[in-house]
């Protein structure tokens, strides 16, 4: 029995390593099970992982050309402008407007990706700024006026 909330630590390669706690008696069946059939926990839990909904998958309609398109850009699979070639559309902006559209997720750009385009951008800015002239102050003199009865 899964007793604690399962928590995404890392994701790699369309890997993702999670940490949950498990009742040790049933860690220990899984662990003598493993044992007697060959494998690692690994594995058993990513097989379980896998097979989950399947059932429901296997009554689905097959989706249409564009909906998996769009599904694939969503899950970051394919490149949106990847998708706007497959779909014959002009540009990626069309993309978007169906993901939208179809109530699908943006995807979500890498963190590396992200940064460098952030760094791209703040170097542009500063390219562009313009430094104030310094003029030098004019100081006025006050001068005395005379004091008129």
């Amino acid at each position: 029995m899964i007793i604690g909330q399962i928590k995404s630590r890392e994701r790699f390669m369309g890997k993702a390593k999670i940490g949950f706690e498990v009742d040790e008696g049933d860690l220990a069946r899984a662990r003598a099970y493993v044992a007697r059939h060959g494998g690692s926990l690994n594995k058993l839990v990513s097989a379980l992982f896998a097979s989950l909904g399947r059932e429901e998958q296997d009554h689905l309609p097959a989706l249409d050309p564009t909906t998996s398109t769009l599904l694939a850009v969503s899950m970051g699979t394919m490149s949106i402008m990847d998708a706007a070639r497959k779909l014959d559309l002009p540009d990626a902006g069309h993309v978007f407007h169906l993901l939208a559209d179809k109530n699908l997720p943006l995807p979500r750009l890498p963190d590396d990706f992200v940064k460098k385009q952030l760094k791209e951008a703040r170097n542009a800015l500063e390219d562009c700024l313009i430094e104030a002239e310094t003029k030098p102050v004019k100081t006025r003199i006050a001068r005395s006026r005379p004091a008129t009865a």
